[in-house]
């Protein structure tokens, strides 16, 4: 019985971890889903639609948190000059 050899393909490398849905990233960053769609309108978080939804790379959470200022200027906000 012969083995059939496999073709080789320069394929990217399988994702080695769960992408996570919208709602699971926010809960990872403890943030809203809407903050979260915020974010990602401005392109501050790398995310992909797959079938019609958006899925998330744990370690582009991570890259994300990891840049995130750690301060936030939020007199545009609130400006009581508190």
């Amino acid at each position: 019985m012969k083995k059939r050899k496999k073709p080789k393909t320069d394929a990217a490398p399988a994702i080695g971890e769960k992408l996570l849905t919208l709602r699971e990233a926010a809960e990872v960053l403890r943030l809203s889903t809407r903050t979260m769609r915020g974010y990602l309108q401005r392109g501050e978080i790398e995310g992909r639609i797959i079938g019609g939804r958006w899925r998330f790379r744990r370690a582009d959470l991570d890259a994300f948190f990891a840049n995130a200022p750690r301060n936030s200027d939020f007199a545009g906000k609130n400006s009581h000059g508190d």
